[in-house]
């Protein structure tokens, strides 16, 4: 399905929301470009050193981290750029307990209910939905959830997708 809305900037590819949805972490930012439709991953440490740099003061960087600077200074330094959720705002604990409470088996369904309570719980999901293998009915699932988060961002901040 193609969903178009009348926004301003490029369409993006709903798939590469979801992408850098699925590979959130604490040391990392993703960001829409408007102009582009393009999704740009950004280390959270070149970030800051954009924030505090002055325009012309270029930190010490490794050749590699040179284009994840240039983008790091567009997004500090522009309004082209759109703040993706983050791994806060994605809820994985939701969306575990959603997929644990749409198995059928009653079983099963107590087994990851118990699993996703208390410490450790992301290892303890993995280990029961490894043990009942049915890891792709619990990646297809989580799949369409960031999907739906991807698709309610668009329609948040007036993004087209597609």
């Amino acid at each position: 399905m193609i969903q178009y809305y009348d926004a301003v900037g490029a369409t993006v590819l709903l798939k590469d929301i979801v992408g850098a949805l699925e590979m959130q972490s604490d040391e990392c930012r993703s960001y829409l470009n408007l102009n582009t439709g393009e999704v740009e991953t950004i280390s959270i440490d070149l970030l800051s050193q954009a924030e505090e740099c002055d325009a012309d003061e270029e930190p010490d960087l490794l050749d590699w981290q040179l284009p994840e600077w240039e983008i790091a200074k567009q997004i500090v330094g522009t309004d082209n750029f759109k703040e993706l959720p983050t791994r806060f705002d994605v809820h994985e604990c939701a969306i575990m307990q959603e997929f644990s409470q749409s198995v059928r088996s009653d079983r099963i369904r107590n087994e990851l209910l118990d699993a996703i309570r208390g410490s450790g719980a992301f290892r303890s999901f993995k280990r029961t939905i490894e043990r009942h293998r049915i890891e792709q009915a619990w990646f297809a699932f989580r799949g369409e959830a960031l999907r739906q988060i991807a698709i309610e961002w668009c329609e948040e901040h007036d993004v087209a997708w597609r």
